[in-house]
């Protein structure tokens, strides 16, 4: 793993933090726009935003914690 200063490692964990809330906040929103959209009485499309989001935020944090643990080489 990189040595990192302070200062980079709160970097790090804030953009850890926004890339996920972006990615689920997007899929939510999404997902009640569609449903507006359709006139749908029950939001299954927001709800499936929200774990469509949730799932591109798993994989944005995974490739971001890869980036910054992969090895100088």
């Amino acid at each position: 793993m990189r040595n990192l200063t302070i200062w980079q490692a709160v970097a790090f964990a804030t953009e850890l933090g926004v890339a996920f809330a972006v990615a689920v906040l997007m899929g939510l929103f999404l997902g009640h726009l569609a449903d507006d959209r359709l006139g749908n009485p029950v939001p299954f499309l927001t709800i499936l935003g929200a774990f469509l989001g949730l799932a591109a935020g798993v994989f944005s944090s995974a490739q971001l914690v890869q980036y910054v643990v992969r090895r100088k080489g």
